[in-house]
């Protein structure tokens, strides 16, 4: 699995979830009871795993976009025209 597949799904997982909530919280007057950690848990864990992930897909592209317009390599040039400059 990739990194933006993961971001994606558990983002989705994630507001899939803040939906119910408020819907299970607005209908029910004791929500959400003797669930409450569970419920801080399970959107702890996704709210860690969206950002992570969504993180890490961004250092990935960067990487790529870098690589594909040859940036690592102008770095390189510009180093070798200075010392030629000195």
């Amino acid at each position: 699995m990739d990194y933006e597949l993961i971001f994606y799904v558990s983002g989705g997982i994630l507001a899939a979830s803040a939906v119910v909530v408020t819907f299970l919280g607005l209908r029910l007057e004791r929500f959400p009871g003797r669930a409450g950690p569970l419920v801080v848990l399970w959107f702890v864990v996704f709210v860690g795993l969206s950002s992570t992930f969504g993180v890490l897909h961004s250092q990935h592209e960067e990487e790529h976009r870098e690589h594909e317009a040859g940036l690592p390599h102008a770095a390189e040039e510009a180093e070798e025209i200075e010392e030629e400059a000195e």
